[in-house]
C-alpha cells in the first residue's frame, strides 16, 4: 500500500488502464497471489468469528468507544476545520495539488476557523460543502477526497456540540426569557442512523476513488511511486501487481466501509494503512489524510448505524437471541 499518488509524484497520462489490469492479470502467477491473499484474509476472519479470542475485551472496548458519542461533533469539527483552515493557508482547494488562480483562501481560513472554534457551525459546514462541490465539478480529480464531503455533511446535520462557542451563546442568550437552551444530543433518533451512514459514504467512498482513481486510472504514477520508495524491496512482487493489488485492497476496504460490513475493523485497518503511508513516507501531505483519520475516529465510536451491514447482521441474529446489543451497530 502507497499513498496518494498524485502527491508524490510527476502527472503522467495513462493511455489504457483496462489493459494494464488485463495484462497484470494475465499472468498466473499474479491471479494466485491475488487469490492466495484473499482466501487469507477470509479464512482469518472466519477463524476469528469462530473461535472469538479476547472477546470480553473487545465487546468493553465497544461499549467504552459508543460512550463517546457526545465527543462525535467535536471530532468532526476538529477534522474538517483543520482541512479548511489548512487549504486556505497553503492556498489550495481541499487537495494539496489543485491551486486554482485567484482562489479566495480567506473564505477556507475563515470557515475553518468557524468549525474549529464552533461558531455558527451548520452554516459554515454548508457553506464548504457547496465550495467542495463546486470545485468537484471545476476538477473531478477531487472526487479522491471524497471524505470531505461526508465529513461537512455530517457535520451540518450534527451542529457544533460540545464545546463550542455555539453552546456558549445559545445559553447566555437564550430564545425563552430565564431559560436556558437546549443542547441537541448527537445519539438521538435520525442523528444516530444518518451520520455514521455519511461517515462511511465519505470514509468508504474516499478509498475507493483511491484505489480505482488514483491506482488504476493513474497507473504510470503508481509504477514510478513504486520506483520512488523501492517498494518491490519491501514486497517482492513485480511493481504492476503492487499496483494493481493497491487498487484492489484499497477498494475492497471501501467497500467495506460503505456497506458497513465489519464497520470497526475495517476502519482499524484504513486508519492502519493510512498511518503508515503518513510517517513512512515524509513527502506525503498529512493535509490529504486528515479528514480520513476524523471519520475513520468517529465511524469507530458509532458503528455502522442502522443502514448497514452490521446492524442488519445483529438485528436478525437477536431474533434467535444470539446477538449481542453492543455489537448491533458494527462490530
Amino acid at each position: 500500500m502507497f499513498p496518494h499518488v498524485r502527491y508524490v509524484t510527476e502527472p503522467e497520462p495513462a493511455p489504457d488502464p483496462l489493459g494494464f489490469i488485463l495484462d497484470t492479470l494475465s499472468h498466473p502467477g499474479h491471479v494466485a497471489l491475488l487469490v492466495a491473499g484473499g482466501l487469507a484474509v477470509l479464512g482469518l476472519l472466519a477463524a476469528w468469528h469462530r473461535l472469538r479470542p479476547m472477546e470480553d475485551a473487545r465487546l468493553r472496548l465497544v461499549a467504552r468507544a459508543t460512550s463517546y458519542r457526545d465527543l462525535v461533533p467535536w471530532m468532526l469539527r476538529l477534522s474538517f476545520g483543520l482541512v479548511l483552515l489548512g487549504a486556505g493557508l497553503t492556498r489550495v482547494l481541499f487537495a494539496p495539488d489543485v491551486r486554482p488562480p485567484d482562489w479566495p483562501y480567506l473564505v477556507l481560513s475563515a470557515l475553518g476557523f468557524l468549525l474549529l472554534l464552533g461558531l455558527a457551525v451548520r452554516p459554515a459546514a454548508l457553506a464548504a460543502l457547496l465550495v467542495y462541490l463546486g470545485g468537484l465539478v471545476w476538477q473531478p480529480g477531487l472526487i479522491e477526497i471524497w471524505d470531505v464531503a461526508g465529513g461537512l455533511a455530517a457535520l451540518a446535520l450534527l451542529g457544533p456540540g460540545l464545546p463550542s462557542l455555539d453552546d456558549l451563546l445559545r445559553h447566555a442568550f437564550p430564545r425563552a426569557p430565564g431559560r436556558a437552551a437546549v443542547t441537541e444530543g448527537p445519539t438521538t433518533g435520525v442523528y444516530a442512523d444518518l451520520v455514521p451512514l455519511l461517515a462511511r459514504i465519505g470514509l468508504g467512498g474516499a478509498f475507493v476513488a483511491s484505489g480505482i482513481v488514483d491506482k488504476f486510472l493513474s497507473y504510470p504514477q503508481g509504477l514510478e511511486a513504486v520506483a520512488k520508495y523501492g517498494l518491490t524491496s519491501l514486497v517482492p512482487v513485480a511493481p504492476e501487481m503492487w499496483v494493481v493489488g493497491a487498487g484492489v485492497l484499497e477498494s475492497t476496504l471501501g467497500l467495506a466501509i460503505l456497506l458497513g460490513v465489519m464497520t470497526r475493523f475495517s476502519v482499524v485497518t484504513g486508519f492502519a494503512v493510512l498511518t503508515l503511508a503518513v510517517f513512512g513516507l515524509p513527502d506525503d501531505p498529512i493535509l490529504a489524510h486528515v479528514g480520513l483519520f476524523g471519520l475513520s475516529s468517529v465511524l469507530f465510536v458509532l458503528g455502522a448505524g442502522r443502514w448497514g451491514v452490521d446492524a442488519w447482521l445483529g438485528r436478525r441474529f437477536a431474533t434467535s437471541g444470539t446477538a449481542d446489543p453492543v455489537d448491533a451497530r458494527g462490530c
